[in-house]
């Protein structure tokens, strides 16, 4: 005899319809930033009165949105390799050694999740302001890499825990060292997760707004900060332009890196049968 389901029935029916109503209330703000996007109007209007493309010329042709964008890149890009460089070794460790302490450095390192990013940037302001690194680019880039290193550390360690072992007691066995095990072994093998992780460190840099207040000084104006200002002085038409920019890079590049991803285990799969 079948037992029933916890999903049979009108619990599974108001299962789905939770669901539906979270992806409605994911999806609703797209259905007002990308009309806008394409407005012709010299405010935020919603509904557009008519469509163009005049905000595009706009943003490209502004030395604010160019500089403010450019900018972004630099400390998201740093921000990224910092992450990687700490959160990658840390994962192998935490994967592969048994040590006193491995929950307890899993656990800090995931603190940056749970901690509202004011206290860490209040922290970090109050660290770097006496030895002058406020307004310092690179302390900026080291904050938001404190960011980005837990999502590193997550997806290494995802992929480092199917990654076969003994591949690398192999290449050890045959008089490779560890350093080169890993750079031309392991990291192959789990380069998908690394990379997932680094791109995630990045969009979470790209988008950091309250650590550049912070951190930043009067000069880091990146593109979170050029977008805030432009909301609360003066409604800037070309910020759905930007967002909608983004959504739509950030869209194709998990999707780029998932479907890579979904290759690389295929051919894993593949490679085992």
């Amino acid at each position: 005899m079948r037992r029933p389901r916890m999903q049979d029935g009108w619990i599974g029916k108001a299962q789905l319809v939770l669901a539906l109503l979270g992806a409605l209330f994911l999806l609703l703000p797209l259905a007002v930033i990308f009309p806008m996007a394409f407005s012709d109007a010299e405010r935020l209007t919603f509904p557009p009165p008519g469509y163009s493309l005049e905000l595009y010329e706009k943003l490209f042709t502004s030395p604010d949105w160019l500089s403010a964008i450019g900018l972004s890149l630099q400390v998201a890009a740093v921000a990224a390799a910092l992450a990687v460089a700490l959160g990658v070794p840390a994962a192998y460790a935490i994967v592969r050694f048994r040590f006193w302490g491995r929950r307890t450095l899993y656990a800090i390192l995931m603190t940056p999740l749970v901690v509202p990013v004011v206290i860490i940037a209040l922290a970090l302001f109050l660290t770097f302001a006496p030895i002058g690194m406020v307004g310092n680019l690179w302390a900026l880039a080291a904050s938001h890499a404190l960011l980005g290193i837990p999502f590193v550390v997550v997806m290494t360690i995802s992929v480092l825990r199917d990654f076969d072992l003994n591949l690398e007691r192999a290449a050890l066995s045959l008089g490779a060292s560890g350093l080169q095990t890993f750079a031309r072994v392991t990291y192959p093998g789990i380069r998908s997760g690394v990379l997932v992780g680094a791109f995630t460190a990045f969009a979470v840099s790209f988008d950091e707004v309250v650590l550049v207040i912070f951190i930043g000084g009067r000069e880091a104006n990146t593109l979170p900060r050029q977008i805030w200002g432009g909301i609360t002085t003066q409604l800037d038409p070309v910020i759905p332009v930007v967002s909608a920019l983004l959504i739509g890079i950030v869209v194709a590049a998990f999707t780029a890196v998932g479907l890579r991803h979904l290759r690389a285990q295929a051919g894993r799969r593949g490679a085992a049968i």
